[in-house]
């Protein structure tokens, strides 16, 4: 392989793209939008106020054990209680009996019923108990903290996420305007051969995938102060060969498209199962035997996995599961630039 044939590749790429505002735009700026308005959505650790409406006799300690906690609590008949609940006014019901309190609840949000329970059962232990809850219970953390957020949680699989979707776009589609326009077959009539052509292209992108992982990264740290335990040149390195095994993805996928409607619509079909299947939506130790099986064979499971055990636990470059993460996603890496190899040939033969 010629490394001069190669280099002008890969200038070829970089001095195309230079001048390509709508493609830049796409690598760098959509990101940071994006980032930015999840930011603002699950960057707060606050809880929402729980609105509870009580029926019977209540004590009157409940009231001063809710003192300073985000739960308003009103009284009302059962009626007018049930009612507050079907209208949204009220988000749970505490009936009170002799030696027992019923809690009815609205229950349409999993996750917010969730809440609600967990902080009504806290305060009717207070009740019960007559003790602060902070003398009763001492809660400490092995990782993140009273003050970890939802973003804070889910920062390390965003970040996978959009890196691998926006530069998967962008190589697909810029690597099937080549092949739609014949510059691959007049590149090919050249001395160059068909791996120095995809090393070139590959080394062009990753220039730009690596510009843009850096962006993600540092926006996400030093903009949206997302809390981290481990070294961000080990998470730098986790997302950096995360997206130049998605450069390859996108070469190697625009073999099966003719125009660039149909490389998009490539994203349901690649990525989207990824997203739903690598750790974003629901762990991937609590997915079925066949989803779990569907999930080890894509590669942003391993770059989750890597960069949630670099940001929130504070793993080290060389620990084993890092390193077997990196691994296998350089092995994927170098499985679909030679895929891309391949379908070049099958093309152009």
């Amino acid at each position: 392989m010629n490394a001069k044939r190669v280099g002008a590749v890969a200038r070829r790429i970089v001095l195309q793209f230079r001048h390509d505002r709508r493609s830049l735009g796409l690598l760098f700026v959509a990101p940071v939008i994006v980032l930015t308005l999840v930011g603002a959505l699950w960057g707060s650790s606050a809880t929402s106020t729980v609105r509870v409406v009580s029926v019977g006799d209540v004590d009157p300690q409940l009231y001063e054990s809710l003192r300073g906690t985000n739960i308003e609590l009103s009284a009302l008949d059962r009626d007018a209680g049930l009612e507050a609940l079907r209208t949204g006014r009220a988000d749970a019901m505490i009936e009170f009996r002799e030696n027992s309190a019923n809690v009815t609840v609205e229950g349409s949000d999993p996750t917010r019923t969730s809440q609600i329970i967990g902080q009504v059962e806290a305060a009717l232990t207070h009740l019960i108990l007559d003790v602060p809850l902070t003398a009763f219970v001492k809660v400490s953390y092995l990782y993140g903290g009273p003050d970890y957020s939802l973003l804070d949680y889910l920062a390390p699989v965003l970040i996978a996420v959009f890196a691998y979707f926006f530069i998967f776009i962008l190589s697909t589609v810029s690597f099937l305007r080549e092949r739609t326009s014949g510059t691959l077959e007049r590149l090919l009539a050249s001395p160059l051969t068909r791996g120095e052509l995809v090393t070139g292209y590959l080394a062009g992108f990753a220039i730009f995938a690596l510009l843009q992982a850096l962006v993600i990264l540092a926006f996400t740290v030093f903009v949206l102060k997302v809390q981290y335990r481990g070294n961000l040149a080990t998470i730098f390195v986790v997302e950096a060969v995360l997206v130049v095994g998605a450069v390859s993805l996108g070469l190697a996928i625009s073999a099966f498209a003719r125009n660039e409607l149909q490389a998009v619509q490539f994203v349901p079909l690649i990525l989207v199962p990824q997203i739903f299947l690598s750790g974003l939506l629901v762990p991937v130790d609590q997915l079925n035997d066949v989803l779990h099986a569907l999930s080890t064979v894509m590669p942003l499971t391993y770059a989750n996995e890597a960069l949630r055990s670099v940001m929130v636990k504070g793993y080290a470059l060389t620990d084993p599961l890092i390193l077997r993460d990196i691994g296998i996603l350089a092995a994927f890496a170098v499985l679909m630039a030679g895929a891309a190899v391949g379908s070049i040939h099958r093309e152009v033969a």
